[in-house]
């Protein structure tokens, strides 16, 4: 799978080893050694995945991730934040921030690399689909990746889009905990065990009063009502 990465890390060793070996699985890859620099290379040259370490010098990861998610240009770019084991609040924060997937130090090269091959693979799985979806005053259009209540615009995380778009295309169905969280993390992702709750509430409050149209199926799942 051919794309561009960039890597986000101040530690040179890790850096120097990690960057070999996603080069050599195929990927181009660019090196950035803090969250300002990474920034202002996105800003030059979007890559297909960021992948970045947490604790960086200025800028932290957390901050880097809030700042590309609430930016229209960069909201749908994948990123994958590294941090050290046990940190379970910067995995929350990670989330809430619009990470789309985690790894702990110390990681395994070829763990890395099957997160980045399933993250990219969701990436573009989701455009797959084009056309212009209306639930009630909602529209999605998928192949703009744009959002829009009662023809007002808004702007969604990339999670926070993603379900979106799984409840309009079967609206009025139960979507269950299960299926949305292999939807959006695959199967070999460990994720906290409110991760999805958390992106729920984040898109009902995107949604305002349209929110209340995702409802809670208790012990089941999610639905978007269509009356």
């Amino acid at each position: 799978m051919s794309a561009s990465l960039l890597l986000v890390e101040d530690d040179a060793s890790l850096a120097g080893i990690t960057r070999r070996f996603l080069t050599q699985a195929g990927y181009k890859v660019t090196l950035a050694i803090s969250g300002e620099e990474a920034l202002a290379l996105i800003q030059k040259n979007k890559p297909d995945l960021v992948v970045s370490d947490v604790q960086l010098p200025g800028i932290s990861g957390l901050k880097m991730c809030e700042i590309l998610k609430e930016n229209n240009a960069t909201a749908s770019l994948p990123i994958i934040m590294v941090t050290v084991l046990g940190k379970t609040q910067e995995k929350v924060n990670g989330l809430r921030t619009g990470a789309d997937d985690y790894l702990t130090k110390p990681f395994d090269a070829h763990e890395l690399l099957a997160r980045v091959e399933a993250v990219l693979r969701r990436t573009r799985d989701s455009g797959a689909v084009e056309k212009v979806i209306n639930v009630g005053p909602i529209q999605v259009d998928t192949a703009r990746r744009e959002v829009t209540i009662k023809g007002r615009p808004i702007v969604l995380r990339r999670k926070e889009y993603e379900l979106l778009s799984m409840f309009v295309r079967k609206p009025g169905r139960l979507l269950t905990r299960e299926s949305l969280l292999k939807a959006l993390w695959g199967d070999d992702v460990v994720v906290t065990p409110n991760a999805l709750e958390v992106h729920i509430k984040n898109l009902r409050a995107c949604l305002g009063p349209s929110g209340a149209l995702i409802e809670t199926l208790v012990g089941e799942g999610y639905r978007l009502s269509d009356r």
